[in-house]
């Protein structure tokens, strides 16, 4: 048992080495550094603008995090933070198809909207029925709303950005009229907005012993298991991945983009319309409508979305963040520690809005990086000189650009003074040429001097201990590498043997399958006998109407052929006369259509004739097939032909059924009694591959330890 734990650990500890070195890992890390860099600047601007204020920074965040999580106000920040998970999710999945859904207000606000008129017209509504019926709403309307701008970018390629933005001011004005016309009694007149739909409908709320955060929150919580297991373990999510990084590859893999087009903008809607549902039955009870303004809710969403790099669990932390600033934000600017206005609380979250915007930027942001090649060229005198001469050259050309600039203005001054246009025209592009051939040796020298400090830095890991290092890491990778390979391959033979019981079932099911196929399609093949000779007759009709047409198109280029002779006798007869050539020409091109017509009218006579003959030719095999339907299935011989197939095929199932039950029984019992023996073999065959691979790690530190004390002894004698 401590043999298989140790195993076990030890192979965990292989798998998660692997890992964190392969490039996915890689490519992770560098998006979570991206998003966490985004934050941090977005900070450190707000730490800027709060210190010109005359107010500690480090003091009015820490305030921030700590009213978020107060008793006052710690059931709104957890709400927005289920908010704010849907939101990023409903734009999340518009991006993963490659699609920008910028309608998230207009279908929050439809199926909010909608949630609140079920609950003023149903006063009386209990509260699990309210919930099911504004959620089963929510999900029809916003979808809905969605898959018209899905359809407007499938069949005519109308821009998503466009057809949504139009969308989100449509149902503005259409719910500002329906909700301000006093008929409906949706709106209140005093408060200038809808009814409050917490006095008109007491029971028609998400809360919770007062807590409206719970609900919300497992919906959140359903919906991101929903979209993580759609994204990673469904067709439908494969092929939405894939029509979003290439709709030409999608194509040509027969997905039908139109219909995965549409499906991802309705799925996206679906989540914004669960978004609005939640946030007018928790944060926002009434709509206003005083002011044109969509909800910002859905335009914090797409900064989610972004900051999350569309990943559906890195959404949960930058939501949590949203809502602990959305929340606090604006309370902690009134404190008396600080005394700052209302807006500075916006001014904040807009920056770090704005520089979560702009993360991808921050991707290609690698200082660490940057710092070793700069002190690798450093270090070393030859590089150095090299580089430094690169940078001489580039600076020289500078001066010269430069230069020539200066050179032209005073020169055009002068000529603009002599008002000589050609010579001013001849300094112009003179002066281009010159320009155009020094900024192109910048451009190259730059380019050059990139690739040198590039190959450089990679070669210094060829050099020193550097190169002893590195030689020892791509040891230790490859042999890890290949006990792996192997115990894959031990792995997979123990499983074989573990589940031979299983596969030989397996097996067995694919050949009583096989059997019933086989027998189906000998009654099938039997029973439709009689429809032979009308497919063939009927075959015949169709190829005799395409020989018709066949023949028709070469009659008339045969008389077309005919008539060639006409023209080169005209040609020679009135070649020197022009007037009467053209003349001739046009009656002998009149004749050849007039005949050409006449052979058409006649041909679509015969067209005419051949399908009336062809109707009613047609109709005769219909009854003929009809007849021997009707004598198919009163055909006594037939029925006796379909039974002894079916006895005969009964017979040979119930055979393999019982040579199956026999060497089941055999299998059961032999595979049982060496279950042990199995993964006593499995067990000794990993450890034969860690204590290898323990082994191979010994001989290459030794290795490696002895190649540093070299390396050191030389650098002590003044070697290199």
């Amino acid at each position: 048992m401590g043999n298989i734990v140790k195993n076990k650990t030890w192979l965990v500890t292989q798998k998660t080495r692997i890992f964190f070195r392969s490039n996915e890992f890689k490519n992770k890390m560098n998006i979570v550094k991206a998003s966490l860099c985004a934050i941090l600047v977005g900070f450190l601007l707000s730490f800027i603008i709060i210190g010109i204020n005359g107010s500690n920074p480090f003091l009015f965040f820490q305030y921030v995090f700590k009213l978020a999580f107060h008793p006052l106000l710690q059931n709104t920040t957890l709400t927005y933070w289920a908010i704010y998970i849907v939101a990023g999710l409903a734009v999340a999945v518009g991006f993963k198809a490659g699609l920008f859904n910028i309608g998230i207000p207009g279908q929050m606000l439809l199926a909010g909207s909608m949630s609140i008129v079920l609950g003023l017209k149903n006063p009386a509504i209990s509260q699990g029925a309210g919930v099911v019926g504004a959620l089963a709403i929510s999900i029809l309307v916003g979808a809905g709303l969605a898959a018209i701008a899905g359809m407007l970018k499938a069949f005519f390629n109308i821009h998503e950005v466009v057809s949504t933005i139009m969308l989100n001011w449509i149902v503005w004005y259409v719910m500002k009229w329906m909700f301000m016309d006093l008929n409906n009694g949706l709106w209140n007149a005093n408060n200038n907005s809808s009814i409050d739909i917490t006095t008109a409908a007491p029971n028609f709320n998400l809360a919770i012993n007062e807590q409206t955060w719970i609900i919300p929150m497992i919906i959140a919580v359903i919906l991101l298991v929903g979209v993580i297991f759609m994204m990673n373990y469904t067709v439908l999510g494969f092929r939405i991945k894939a029509v979003g990084k290439s709709k030409t590859a999608s194509l040509y893999a027969g997905t039908n983009i139109k219909a995965y087009t549409i499906a991802s903008m309705a799925i996206s809607g679906g989540i914004a319309g669960i978004l609005g549902m939640i946030y007018y039955m928790t944060e926002s009870t009434v709509i206003q409508f005083s002011t044109d303004a969509l909800p910002v809710i859905g335009f914090d969403a797409i900064a989610v979305a972004l900051v999350a790099f569309t990943n559906a669990l890195s959404v949960v932390p930058i939501a949590l963040l949203w809502a602990i600033i959305k929340t606090a934000a604006m309370q902690a600017t009134q404190l008396p520690q600080f005394q700052m206005s209302k807006e500075m609380g916006q001014l904040i979250f807009g920056l770090i809005i704005y520089m979560t915007a702009i993360s991808a930027v921050f991707i290609y942001f690698k200082p660490i990086l940057w710092l070793r090649r700069w002190l690798n060229i450093q270090r070393n005198p030859e590089f150095k000189a090299e580089d430094q001469d690169y940078q001489k050259e580039i600076k020289n050309n500078k001066l010269k650009i430069k230069a020539i600039n200066k050179d032209y203005r005073v020169k055009l001054r002068e000529l603009k003074q002599a008002k000589d246009k050609e010579a001013i025209i001849a300094l112009r592009e003179k002066t281009n040429e010159k320009l155009t051939t020094l900024v192109g040796q910048n451009t190259t020298l730059k380019i050059s001097r990139k690739f040198f400090v590039d190959t450089k830095y990679k070669a210094a890991a060829n050099l020193g201990k550097r190169r002893i290092r590195t030689q020892y890491n791509k040891a230790i990778f490859s042999s890890i590498a290949l006990a792996m390979d192997q115990y894959v391959q031990f792995k997979n033979q123990y499983y074989l043997k573990k589940n031979e019981v299983s596969i030989f079932k397996q097996k067995h099911a694919k050949k009583m399958r096989e059997l019933k196929g086989k027998m189906h399609e000998e009654i099938k093949a039997l029973s439709k006998a009689y429809k032979k000779d009308y497919l063939v007759e009927q075959t015949l009709l169709q190829s005799s109407y395409a020989n018709l047409l066949s023949r028709h198109s070469d009659e008339i280029l045969a008389l077309k052929e005919q008539n060639y002779h006409l023209f080169d006798e005209i040609q020679q007869k009135y070649g020197n006369d022009y007037q009467k050539f053209v003349l001739e020409e046009k009656k002998a091109t009149k004749a050849i259509e007039e005949q050409i017509k006449a052979l058409k009218e006649q041909q679509k006579r015969e067209v005419v004739a051949f399908k009336q003959e062809y109707r009613i030719k047609r109709q005769e095999l219909r009854q003929k097939l009809w007849k021997a339907r009707k004598a198919n299935q009163h055909d006594e011989e037939l029925k006796t032909q379909i039974s002894k197939i079916v006895e005969t095929a009964m017979v040979e199932i119930a055979e393999a059924q019982m040579r199956y039950l026999e060497e089941l029984i055999v299998l059961k019992n032999s595979n049982r009694a060496n279950q042990k023996k199995y993964a006593q073999e499995y067990n000794a065959n990993v450890t034969l591959i860690i204590n290898a691979v323990k082994e191979d790690n010994v001989i290459l530190r030794q290795e490696l330890l002895r190649k540093k004390s070299q390396y050191h002894n030389k650098t002590l004698k003044g070697g290199k």
